[in-house]
């Protein structure tokens, strides 16, 4: 019987990660991929961590840019195609990774003033979910949905941690649409509007 029960514990336990893995396209700022509440689903290397500065901004878009600025000081050398925000961590530290690439495959350099292109695999995403909610920043999910409705976070909410913040959106998407399967925070906003989608 007990180890029924064990079994049945491990089953229901890959079956929830599982159902967290929600296939998506991570966006690009500044010429990086940006994996956040997700990770890559194209193979990489890892080649180092960096972390936020002591004083960092308190608008996601400016902290965004504060640490592709924090890689280009602290690895000038280095040649990355894109950062993993980790869970939890407030945006204040991302693993700094390389695609592996194709070796017969010919490297040309952008012309002067030319947009960088980026393989679309690269942008290729899966959600890590949390308590079941899977959060959509700056990534946008490719599995079909439904949208189920627009949550906004409350304009007295005045904490401006981002941890915070995504709790508070999280919350009150819950609340709002108890049956939802993903919050997707609309780009430009702060974090602080966003689509609540229920996955088919």
């Amino acid at each position: 019987m007990k180890k029924l029960i064990l079994t049945l514990a491990a089953v229901a336990a890959i079956s929830i990660s599982w159902a967290q893995k929600v296939p998506g396209t991570a966006n690009v700022i500044e010429g990086k991929v940006v994996y956040i509440e997700s990770n890559p689903a194209t193979q990489y290397r890892h080649l180092g961590t960096v972390t936020c500065g002591l004083m960092f901004p308190d608008k996601f878009d400016l902290m965004m840019e504060h640490m592709i600025k924090r890689v280009a000081k602290e690895f000038p050398d280095v040649e990355y195609d894109a950062l993993i925000f980790r869970p939890g961590t407030g945006f204040c530290k991302a693993d700094i990774i390389q695609f592996y690439r194709d070796p017969k495959a010919k490297k040309r350099k952008p012309k002067r003033g030319e947009e960088i292109s980026i393989d679309p695999s690269f942008q290729l995403s899966e959600s890590v979910g949390r308590g079941g909610v899977n959060i959509f920043i700056e990534n946008n999910p490719t599995a079909e949905y439904t949208l189920l409705g627009k949550v906004e976070v409350p304009q007295n909410f005045r904490n401006s941690d981002y941890e915070e913040i995504i709790k508070e959106m999280t919350r009150v998407a819950k609340e709002a649409y108890p049956d939802l399967d993903g919050v997707v925070i609309t780009s430009g906003t702060g974090l602080r509007k966003a689509n609540v989608i229920k996955l088919k």
